[in-house]
């Protein structure tokens, strides 16, 4: 009787039993990639909604600027007899400001019955086209300061004008809002009532 030779198993390829390293690594990418996705989405998703959030936050800000505006803006009323009046309502601080014109050219007043004269920052006067008068001295809230006089052909808020008015250069002033000081307001009557001040002709 003859006895066959044990069998050994047939040897597998190293190529098919175990994956290589290619293998290996787009299988992990593959497991990350909806991770990676995900994440971009969510970022995305975020950027979005800052973006909507400080739109509407400058729409709305934007909103409640031209309704101040619109509610303090000047108001020109006349009767039937010619007469007119124009109203200012004040602003939270109590103060009145108004656009007109000095020389043709636009300029924001601040209203300021306790200032003697008009009062324009340098800004202002190098617009306006203004040439330093006589230096003079000057108390103001500041502190004494050095003011320089000159003229203006013509100054108007809504229908009240007024032509050749005394003025002085405040280099000391910042931005571009000029004083309206009693010189010019002095020519019209004025009542001040309940946070509305009313500008009337005589």
């Amino acid at each position: 009787m003859t006895m066959n030779p044990k069998e050994e198993p047939p040897e597998i390829p190293p190529s098919i039993a175990t994956p290589t390293k290619i293998e290996e690594s787009v299988t992990q990418s593959q497991a990350t990639q909806p991770i990676d996705t995900s994440r971009r989405i969510g970022a995305g998703m975020i950027a979005l909604l800052w973006v909507l959030v400080l739109g509407g936050g400058v729409w709305l800000a934007q909103g409640w600027l031209d309704g101040r505006a619109q509610r303090n803006a000047p108001v020109w009323t006349s009767d039937s007899n010619g007469s007119g009046a124009l109203a200012l309502s004040a602003d939270r601080y109590g103060q009145y400001w108004i656009t007109g014109s000095a020389n043709d050219h636009t300029v924001n007043f601040l209203l300021d019955t306790g200032a003697t004269d008009v009062s324009l920052p340098q800004s202002v006067a190098d617009r306006l086209g203004l040439k330093r008068g006589q230096a003079s001295r000057a108390i103001t809230a500041n502190g004494t300061v050095t003011i320089y006089a000159t003229n203006l052909d013509s100054l108007s808020i809504g229908p009240l004008t007024r032509n050749r008015v005394r003025a002085h250069i405040n280099p000391s002033m910042e931005g571009d809002v000029a004083l309206l000081g009693m010189n010019f307001l002095r020519h019209f009557e004025l009542l001040q009532r309940a946070g509305e001040l009313t500008i009337r002709l005589p």
